[in-house]
């Protein structure tokens, strides 16, 4: 026993273990600083209809659009459903989710996301991760995450029309 009150052999690990653990979350802090926008894992997050807006015109260029595909499909998952919920996650905001549906329709005034360039990016992102994938299956997807999008976090919650 230490005059502290505690067996050095068993403090020392956890300190250890601590430290070891703060410079990895330091270390990846900073290697997310570094990474360049144009890296093939970074996706900026879009937070406004003007940042979704901005996406959608950069997407008419055919190389910033192969290179968001490539990144999405590098998201992955357990499963198609899966990619589908992390994709989204990582390009939208719940809040700017809850402002969209998949067909547009319905009574809430929400955006249509289906006939978007970033819906086609979605889609094929998927497609590539699972060569299994349908259509179909990525549309119901996407439909159910963007239907709960306001419970969630950050998501604003139902509004009455």
């Amino acid at each position: 026993m230490s005059r502290f009150g505690c067996n050095l052999r068993q403090g020392l690990p956890q300190l250890f273990q601590k430290k070891v653990l703060s410079l990895l979350v330091d270390i990846r802090h900073r290697l997310k600083e570094t990474q360049p926008a144009s890296s093939a894992v970074h996706i900026e997050r879009m937070d406004t209809m003007e940042d979704f807006e901005l996406q959608e015109q950069s997407l008419s260029d055919a190389q910033a659009f192969d290179t968001l595909v490539l990144q999405i499909s590098r998201i992955g998952g357990r499963n198609t459903k899966d990619c589908a919920h992390k994709v989204l996650d990582r390009l939208f905001t719940n809040n700017l989710m809850a402002k969209f549906h998949l067909k547009g329709k319905g009574k809430r005034g929400k955006r249509p996301l289906e006939g978007t360039k970033v819906y086609r990016a979605i889609q094929e992102g998927i497609m590539k991760f699972d060569k299994a994938a349908t259509e179909e299956f990525i549309k119901g997807s996407v439909s159910e995450h963007l239907k709960h999008a306001p419970q969630r976090t950050g998501g604003g919650g139902f509004s009455m029309p």
